[in-house]
């Protein structure tokens, strides 16, 4: 006879138990077998694992004390949004609707984390756990509030998946019907206040991940490119991440490499 605690458990992931092989009497389902088959199903896979220790550990433990007293850092950059705009208009002929800009950048961002992989990671217990999956969790308003629900494995997606993925997580959320399984395994978590027309910010990391990036509003601005002034559409690109997991030049170069994407998505969707 299974438990109700388990019984409880397998709903919040939608799991049926009939699939799993119980180790418990006559077949049985344990609540050990079931917490495995969540681990095996719904949790990443560890990419290796890096034991802090010397000098990085000394940083490690200076700040947090420091954290304690003030934020993570940010650093903000400034992209350029007008191919990615083009190539929206390519992919709604395509699709026959237009997919939202927070899909598509987070193609983009995915691309970028699979080529800087140190910044898939979390922190606990003086150890950096580098992910292989990537598992970002999106910021979704909802009427308890903002809420970061994931979404697994974005990098292996086509954007039709993605695209369905999104917004079954957004109408789920509003609706109240998320449960336990959206919120657990996220590596990496991006969050969009464009839509509020926020320029920038200082987003908050959603531990024990490493790192959270802030899409700003998109706006028209002029700039000058190659001597000429001309206008062009912009974006803020706001990444916190957590100094003692990482530092400031690796950062900046993973945030380089999603500005590079975002102006170039071409390399990103042209499979699609």
């Amino acid at each position: 006879m299974v438990s109700e605690e388990i019984r409880t458990i397998a709903e919040q992931y939608d799991i049926d138990l009939s699939k799993i092989k119980g180790s418990g009497p006559n077949g049985e389902v344990t609540l050990e077998d079931l917490e495995k088959y969540i681990r095996e199903h719904f949790l990443p896979k560890v990419r290796e694992e890096r034991k802090v220790f010397g000098i990085r550990k000394v940083i490690a433990e200076r700040l947090s004390k420091s954290y304690r007293e003030a934020v993570h850092v940010t650093l903000n950059m400034e992209t350029k949004i007008d191919n990615l705009i083009e190539m929206r208009k390519k992919l709604t002929e395509k699709l026959g609707e237009k997919p939202s800009y927070t899909v598509l950048m987070l193609k983009c961002i995915a691309k970028a984390i699979r080529d800087f992989i140190e910044v898939n990671a979390s922190m606990e217990e003086g150890k950096i756990m580098i992910y292989d999956n990537i598992n970002i969790n999106v910021a979704v308003d909802s009427p308890i509030g903002l809420i970061t629900p994931v979404i697994r494995d974005v990098d292996k997606k086509s954007l039709e998946e993605l695209l369905q993925d999104y917004a079954d997580i957004v109408e789920r959320a509003k609706s109240g019907r998320l449960k336990e399984k959206d919120f657990v395994g996220g590596t990496f978590t991006v969050t969009n206040l464009g839509m509020f027309g926020v320029d920038s910010f200082t987003p908050i990391i959603n531990p024990p991940q490493i790192a959270i990036l802030g899409l700003n509003r998109i706006t028209q601005k002029p700039i000058v490119e190659n001597g000429e002034i001309k206008i062009a559409s912009v974006m803020t690109l706001s990444l916190t991440f957590d100094h003692r997991a990482i530092d400031g030049a690796p950062a900046a170069r993973f945030l380089e490499r999603v500005k590079y994407y975002l102006e170039h998505p071409e390399e990103v969707f042209e499979s699609e």
